[in-house]
């Protein structure tokens, strides 16, 4: 399930750079602009590191990967409506926090999950999921521009976030490790 939605970050940073081309015949871009927009994503992703560790930290893993999910999965659907550089610059920030948290909240699931000794084992797993989400990226962009305007493939990742979303709320309980039992929410 957290390897899901490290594979689903990976597909939607990918999404900008793999649909480039259609994007700019609405909103013409020059690469100064494009690297702007990457660095935009990558200068959040990196600081919210530690802040989505903290999220986590205070909602506890079930709430904070909610949390973090859904915000990165309307801040990839934004991108969508931008009808200008600005707008794709905004929405790019805003990904790069949404997605910045993800790892810390991983990292947190796998410790309540796994015992010392298979952690490296499931964070391996995990980190697996960028594999997975960066290679079906491009074929899975190229497709979706074949039949669609550039726009929805904005709005399906982040559908596909929210979607995910539902089946963490779901499925997620933090198990009791102590009494041996059934987990809790």
């Amino acid at each position: 399930m957290v390897s899901a939605a490290i594979a689903i970050s990976y597909l939607d940073r990918q999404t900008l750079p793999v649909a480039i081309k259609a994007i700019e015949k609405e909103i013409p871009l020059t690469n100064q602009q494009f690297s702007y927009l990457q660095s935009a994503f990558l200068l959040t992703y990196a600081f919210m590191y530690a802040g989505g560790g903290k999220l986590a930290d205070i909602l506890g893993t079930r709430r904070g990967f909610t949390v973090i999910m859904l915000f990165w999965s309307f801040a990839c659907v934004s991108q969508g409506f931008a009808l200008s550089f600005a707008m794709l610059a905004i929405s790019r920030f805003l990904l790069g926090m949404g997605e910045g948290g993800g790892f810390p909240a991983a990292t947190r699931a796998v410790t309540e999950w796994f015992p010392v000794k298979e952690r490296a084992t499931a964070m391996g797993i995990i980190n697996g999921g960028t594999a997975v989400g960066a290679v079906a990226a491009p074929p899975l962009i190229a497709a979706i521009l074949v039949f669609a305007n550039w726009r929805w493939i904005f709005f399906l990742t982040g559908a596909i976030g929210a979607l995910w979303t539902i089946w963490w709320r779901i499925s997620y309980f933090v198990p009791n490790v102590e009494a041996g039992g059934e987990g809790q929410s």
